[in-house]
């Protein structure tokens, strides 16, 4: 009897010594596996097509980041046009409508004008709707020439553009008041920029928001006195 319970307890030993080094023999295993050269080779060369793949896609977003540059052909301009009131002419207001982009580098003519002749003045945001603080800021303006793209589109009264389309910007409709000179309508952007150190309420040509009146204009799809969108899109 104390045989067999010594031949069991060996043979118990002998099973648990085999497993410990079955155990070990895979621990080395994985080990070798780890530090195989094809390993590292595999490895090395998933990085290098990775590094290869991020430098592509860099050297994408350098094309892109100069090509929009390049598609501004007139960058830090003025915008102006014809004054909101005549004080010498209440009786009517004349003059141009339209909004002109004036350039940071005019060359200036050695003639001078006649209080007949038509002026420019600056442009200024009125009220803050256009963005916080921007009331009386005076209003930038740039010429673009895209080269993604053979033909734009301002929509009035939408924020998003539609199918097939690309949206350049989105933002807030603006003219002049209906009370003051003839204006033109224009999408101002979302995001504002200004004219450095222009926040003095000097008037001249001014913009303001864009609402619905119902009536002639159909309610709905329209709403009474909100505030309309704009979008500028392309394709």
């Amino acid at each position: 009897m104390i045989k067999d319970v010594l031949a069991w307890c060996f043979w118990t030993l002998n099973l648990s010594i085999v497993f410990v080094g079955c155990n070990y023999t895979e621990e080395q295993t994985k080990r070798l596996l780890l530090n195989d050269p094809d390993v590292l080779g595999a490895r090395l060369t998933a990085m290098d097509n990775k590094i290869s793949q991020l430098q592509t896609e860099l050297s994408e977003e350098k094309t892109k980041n100069a090509n929009l540059r390049q598609t501004i052909t007139n960058i830090d301009s003025y915008a102006a046009g014809s004054s909101y009131y005549h004080t010498q002419t209440k009786s009517y207001f004349g003059g141009p409508a339209n909004t002109l982009c004036l350039p940071a580098d005019p060359e200036i003519s050695n003639a001078t004008y006649t209080s007949t002749d038509s002026l420019l003045y600056g442009s200024e945001y009125e009220h803050n709707y256009f963005a916080a603080n921007s009331d009386d800021e005076d209003m930038p303006c740039v010429v673009c020439r895209m080269r993604h793209a053979a033909t734009t589109l301002m929509i009035p009264g939408r924020k998003t553009c539609y199918s097939g389309w690309n949206i350049e910007y989105t933002g807030l409709l603006a003219s002049g008041y209906q009370g003051y000179s003839p204006s033109t309508y224009l999408c101002v952007d979302s995001q504002p920029e200004y004219v450095p150190s222009g926040q003095e309420d000097k008037n001249g040509h001014l913009f303001y928001v864009v609402g619905y009146k119902c009536g002639s204009l159909p309610c709905p799809p329209y709403h009474d006195n909100r505030i309309a969108y704009c979008v500028v899109c392309s394709k």
